[in-house]
């Protein structure tokens, strides 16, 4: 039987070596550990394993760039979400990627190894801790389209409105209607706590 190859793309060393060790001997896995999502796109042949777990939460890229350039390179290689975050928001756009499983770094180790285990056999694997929070229904009440999100990432990021408009090619009037809504929807008031809304569900 060929032996697991996995390959873990997180930030935290700490928890990395961890992990590394735990599969290496608990699934008798070759494991390799890439702490920049950005060099694992340049220098490895994502192809050459068969389950890749990814953080959510990288300061080079973010785990939904990094999955949706990743399957840009791969055919058969499925993905492991392992995040500390649990938002519908953030839900919702790991199910837009069709990702094969999402746990959680709390999770105990018997969920990492038979979410590995229940994925590389052809399945999906995801945690009980999300019950009720994965459901369509409720990742459906998260009401910010992507289209606000962008517009939610290059406000928070310092853009003008007449550069917002020239980046996503749409009138100055929409952008305003845009950010309209978008208070309207999610009940806020500032810039600050627009900013906010974008560090903690992941946007920039």
């Amino acid at each position: 039987m060929e032996k697991l190859k996995i390959l873990i793309v997180d930030d935290h060393v700490l928890f990395c070596t961890g992990i590394e060790q735990i599969l290496k001997n608990l699934l008798n896995a070759d494991v390799d550990v890439c702490f920049d999502p950005k060099e694992t796109l340049e220098k490895y042949d994502l192809n050459e394993y068969q389950i890749i777990l990814v953080d959510m939460d990288m300061p080079e890229m973010k785990g939904f760039e990094f999955i949706e350039r990743a399957k840009e390179k791969t055919v058969d290689t499925k993905y492991l979400i392992v995040s500390m975050h649990s938002k519908p928001s953030i839900l919702r756009k790991a199910n837009r990627l069709n990702i094969d499983g999402y746990i959680l770094k709390d999770d105990d180790m018997s969920t990492f190894t038979e979410a590995i285990t229940t994925i590389t056999n052809g399945g999906q694997y995801f945690t009980s801790k999300l019950n009720g929070v994965m459901s369509v229904q409720t990742i459906e009440k998260t009401v910010v389209s992507p289209r606000e999100e962008q517009i939610i990432r290059l406000v928070a990021e310092g853009k003008s409105m007449k550069t917002i408009s020239e980046i996503l090619f749409i009138s100055h009037e929409t952008v305003k209607t845009h950010t309209k809504n978008i208070r309207a929807k999610l009940q806020i008031d500032s810039k600050a706590d627009l900013i906010k809304y974008a560090v903690e569900n992941l946007l920039i």
